[in-house]
């Protein structure tokens, strides 16, 4: 199981095991514009570049 980490869309503490955010209903996932491949949250400052074809992708913006 992943450690915790910050929602994207409001900010709650939140871990890797879930798909969506208990208190927002945020989903947990990033989907990559250019293959639509996805990955979770939990990596949001380890990926700049999807991991599937290397496409950039822009960090989250908190309560979107």
């Amino acid at each position: 199981m992943a450690g915790p980490f910050k929602c994207p869309g409001c900010g709650e503490t939140t871990w890797g095991a879930l798909n969506h955010c208990p208190k927002c209903g945020e989903p947990l996932t990033r989907k990559c514009p250019g293959c639509g491949g996805t990955w979770r949250y939990i990596y949001e400052d380890d990926y700049r570049f999807c991991p599937s074809c290397g496409t950039k992708v822009e960090p989250a913006r908190l309560g979107r």
